[in-house]
């Protein structure tokens, strides 16, 4: 495990989402609270429809939320206008989605360059960083190549090097395996694991599958839009909240 801070990076007080559901309303995330350490890897595991992918876009600024706060770093994200949101989000925060969402006229490495050039990195330093990431990835022979010239695995390889490139402080990644056999997710989380560490990042990863949720420091249960209870005891590898 890794040595972390006791001061909350992340830090998640009683949240409350809900979206309209014809006349009425769902809620989705119900007073949930949660803090993550600096350069801690947490893993939130539960089935689809618990609220996980909603609080990652929480967490992220892309959505907003009903109730509560979520400070990153010591930024209270309910302060800041949308505009802001997406700046802060652009250079503190990477995002690897379970669909890869890679740009499809970008080659490989143009996906990896894009959030250096819109952070306005110089042209060497986002030459230099990408080809070191593309490397790192195993992708370099593969760096002219488009989106749909790319293996699965290969896509979220480029998926994983564009969120990482910019050496955020704080990486989500919402079902980044979801998509891959059991074989390739493995070395996708493999790889995912070592730039992290690498690097210090904080990590958050929704999954549904206790073997990805294995790989964490932690690991806290969501279930119907709130923090589950447990307990695990025995020799399943999990560290529980």
């Amino acid at each position: 495990m890794n040595s972390l801070s006791t001061d909350p990076f992340l830090d998640v007080v009683d949240v409350w989402k809900h979206y309209q559901a014809g006349e009425g309303q769902l809620e989705v995330l119900r007073g949930l609270s949660m803090r993550v350490s600096c350069g801690e890897r947490v893993a939130l595991l539960g089935q689809s429809g618990s609220g996980k992918s909603t609080l990652l876009n929480l967490i992220a600024g892309i959505d907003t939320l009903d109730g509560g706060e979520i400070s990153v770093n010591g930024e209270n994200l309910n302060g800041l206008s949308e505009k802001h949101r997406t700046l802060f989000r652009r250079r503190h925060i990477g995002f690897i989605y379970q669909s890869f969402n890679l740009i499809s006229t970008l080659t490989a490495m143009e996906n990896i360059k894009l959030p250096l050039q819109l952070n306005g990195a110089v042209c060497e330093e986002v030459q230099q960083q990408s080809e070191q990431m593309i490397d790192k990835v195993g992708l370099a022979a593969r760096a002219d190549a488009f989106p749909d010239q790319l293996s699965g695995g290969e896509q979220q390889r480029v998926a994983i090097a564009r969120a990482m490139v910019h050496r955020p402080s704080l990486v989500l990644a919402d079902e980044h395996t979801g998509n891959l056999d059991a074989q390739t997710g493995a070395r996708m989380m493999a790889l995912f694991n070592e730039i992290a560490a690498e690097t210090g990042q904080t990590v958050v990863m929704v999954t549904h599958s206790e073997a990805v949720a294995a790989a964490a420091d932690r690991v806290i249960a969501i279930r119907d839009g709130a923090i589950e209870p447990r307990t695990r005891t025995g020799g399943d590898g999990l560290a529980w909240q």
